[in-house]
């Protein structure tokens, strides 16, 4: 199936592209391809999500706070396991169906995707999808982590972990630092470089990302050499600092869509909150759950990308500029008129291939250092 965009967009993503410093760290600002107006959405998502907008700009907002009834789950279930990629890998990617055990010994499914060309001995990327610790699945990233094998040649391995609340914290954090070993210990068996394995995630993957490396040097393993972060779930908890000043303020909006967008901005950003039932714990402070007060050295190379209007965004700089300032090599991407899980949309958005793009050319980058 063909792109619902030309490739010149994504081109032009890269041409219109800039350095700027933000708390005294580089950011790197994704301009829109064909829009100059500030603070505005993509055309496309925009037109994809207006009616939603004009419904949410004049929605009360208790209408709009997180429901943690069963009902209301499987309501976000719903939403969140919808597949929005669209078909258009043209390479013939191999997808091999296996399981890991988990430290209380149950089978944690995972996928393997390797494009059938190529040598042995290939970079890994152990790819941990989204949903709020609640939902999202494998299937949501499948297009998108093809793309990623199609263009750079790597092994990726995606978990489909256990999700709350029917298994509490930190049941999915645990499987998921479990896959991470067998990784190691398997690499050879599909071909992967237990010497070049990279950790990743979007949104609350990103936390269990963040999780994998803070075990991993935690236990004194090194397995990792790189991880990357997308719009992760970072500060659970909130705790505000230089950096993290949460307010709408810290957004730039265009006028005629600020309305729907800063409902949309803070109905999101209260379900962070909602999530302490679900996951079955009151501990969100702790150095797992809200790494973003935890002490930023010791951890590998980063890479964090984030979308101009997502809710995440503040604490997702807040923590690249604490990495950097800690000496850790750091990478921040900001693609503007997008807000959360674009990532999601390979095939949909240009932004979504040029950060496919992002995330190979710096796995490349440091897999010979």
């Amino acid at each position: 199936m063909d792109k619902k965009y030309d490739d010149k967009l994504v081109t032009l993503l890269k041409e219109k592209q800039k350095m700027i410093d933000y708390y005294g760290a580089p950011l790197l600002i994704k301009n829109l391809p064909d829009c100059d107006e500030k603070g505005a959405m993509d055309p496309r998502l925009y037109n994809d999500m207006k009616k939603q907008l004009r419904i949410m700009a004049w929605m009360p907002s208790k209408l709009m706070r997180m429901d943690v009834s069963d009902k209301g789950i499987t309501n976000l279930r719903k939403m969140f396991n919808a597949k929005k990629s669209i078909p258009c890998v043209e390479a013939d990617i191999y997808v091999e169906e296996k399981k890991a055990p988990a430290e209380d010994g149950y089978q944690i499914p995972i996928r393997i995707y390797k494009d059938k060309k190529g040598s042995q001995k290939k970079p890994v990327l152990y790819y941990i999808h989204g949903g709020g610790f609640f939902g999202g699945s494998q299937d949501v990233v499948d297009e998108s982590v093809k793309m990623l094998v199609e263009k750079t040649g790597i092994c990726i391995v995606s978990p489909d972990y256990r999700l709350a609340p029917e298994n509490p914290y930190p049941t999915g954090h645990r499987d998921c630092f479990a896959v991470l070993k067998w990784i190691y210990e398997n690499a050879d068996s599909f071909g992967g470089d237990k010497d070049h394995v990279f950790v990743a995630g979007d949104s609350a993957g990103g936390n269990l990302a963040q999780y994998c490396t803070t075990r991993d040097r935690e236990e004194r393993y090194y397995l990792i050499r790189g991880q990357l972060l997308l719009y992760p779930t970072l500060n659970m908890a909130g705790v505000r600092d230089e950096y993290f000043k949460p307010g709408m303020d810290q957004f730039e909006m265009a006028p005629k869509q600020k309305r729907g967008l800063s409902k949309m901005i803070g109905m999101f950003g209260g379900m962070a909150a909602g999530l302490e039932p679900i996951l079955g714990t009151r501990d969100v402070k702790n150095d797992y759950l809200n790494p973003y007060t935890r002490d930023a050295k010791n951890n590998p190379p980063t890479f964090l990308t984030v979308g101009e209007h997502d809710f995440l965004k503040i604490e997702t700089l807040g923590y690249g500029v604490k990495l950097y300032k800690a000496g850790v090599e750091t990478k921040m991407v900001l693609y503007k008129g997008f807000g959360h899980a674009f990532f999601d949309n390979t095939g949909v958005y240009p932004q979504c291939e040029d950060c496919i793009d992002e995330m190979g050319s710096f796995i490349m980058a440091h897999c010979w250092k």
